[in-house]
């Protein structure tokens, strides 16, 4: 390659560069003179910045709480889990027409289903996809005051869709005053 005279080999005498403007000489003398201390808040910045990730990632995989509520509306200190009456008389007229054309399990089965639904809203991590209904019916973190009727409706579901015995009259009616009471009781507060 050195033989070959069609190639470059040097480079012409290029221009020399402007020197850079005085404030600019004046502003990376300033950097430098503080260029420990900079150094010791990058530093800094990136340890806080791995201490949260670290963080984050044990909040998620342990449940870890700082003592905050996410999402929860609070009544005298207690999470208010029941579902908004308006939309359970909507609910409940939907299911009443299921019931009178003898679709009881139908029936059934969208109560549960706004029953999970309604946790869903308040607590969003609550419930995880491979939950079933008797999961959630044992889970700690649902109040007490709704574990009864929602167990007694995932119950009567679960006999119909997977124990293949219908839903009756009476069972209809029984998990129905159970979402009455759920919904409509002054058991909250």
């Amino acid at each position: 390659m050195l033989a070959n005279k069609a190639l470059q080999h040097t480079l012409p005498d290029a221009p020399k560069p402007k020197p850079p403007p005085d404030w600019l000489i004046a502003f990376l003398d300033t950097l430098a003179a503080f260029g420990p201390v900079l150094q010791f808040l990058i530093w800094g910045l990136v340890i806080v910045g791995a201490a949260l990730i670290i963080f984050l990632i044990v909040r998620e995989l342990f449940g870890v709480q700082l003592g905050w509520k996410s999402g929860a509306l609070t009544l005298n200190g207690q999470t208010d889990w029941r579902p908004d009456q308006e939309k359970a008389r909507i609910l409940l007229a939907d299911a009443d027409a299921l019931a009178a054309e003898g679709r009881f399990e139908e029936a059934v089965h969208i109560l549960l289903l706004r029953g999970v639904a309604d946790i869903t809203a308040r607590r969003p991590k609550l419930i995880g996809p491979a939950l079933t209904s008797r999961d959630i019916a044992a889970h700690p973190d649902l109040p007490e005051a709704a574990r009864p009727a929602f167990t007694l409706i995932a119950e009567i579901v679960e006999r119909s869709w997977f124990g293949g015995r219908p839903v009756d009259q009476a069972g209809w009616l029984q998990a129905r005053e159970a979402y009455e009471q759920l919904v409509f009781s002054g058991s909250w507060t």
